[in-house]
């Protein structure tokens, strides 16, 4: 999808990070948004709701199998749930170590510093 038709949510996300806070960012194309939580690998995707509305989760079963193919630690589940409201979006993140609420406001796009 063009730059052009993506919003762009990016701001401080505590209570999930070691240190005072760490930045998320949330992308919504559409019905779609991704959302990176301190920025990082793991993303989680879902839909966006036509009020604004949006869930998604991504289980993940972490590496570390060994020759038999066990699985040395469960699977666990991240989700996101929250609201997309004129310039801002506001959710709930919740992992298993920790639950949080943020609010990101909107960035603007551009690809040039």
């Amino acid at each position: 999808m063009p730059l052009a038709h993506q919003a762009r949510y990016v701001g401080a996300l505590s209570g999930c990070a070691t240190g005072p806070s760490a930045q998320a960012t949330l992308v919504q194309a559409a019905d779609r948004f991704s959302f990176a939580p301190s920025d990082g690998a793991l993303v989680v995707s879902g839909s966006v709701a036509p009020d604004g509305s949006f869930a998604g989760s991504l289980s993940t079963a972490p590496p570390g199998r060994d020759r038999q193919n066990h699985t040395s630690s469960e699977a666990f589940t991240l989700t996101v749930t929250g609201h997309i409201e004129g310039e801002t979006a506001s959710g709930t993140y919740v992992t298993p170590r920790c639950r949080t609420v943020f609010r990101l406001p909107r960035v603007s796009q551009t690809l040039l510093p």
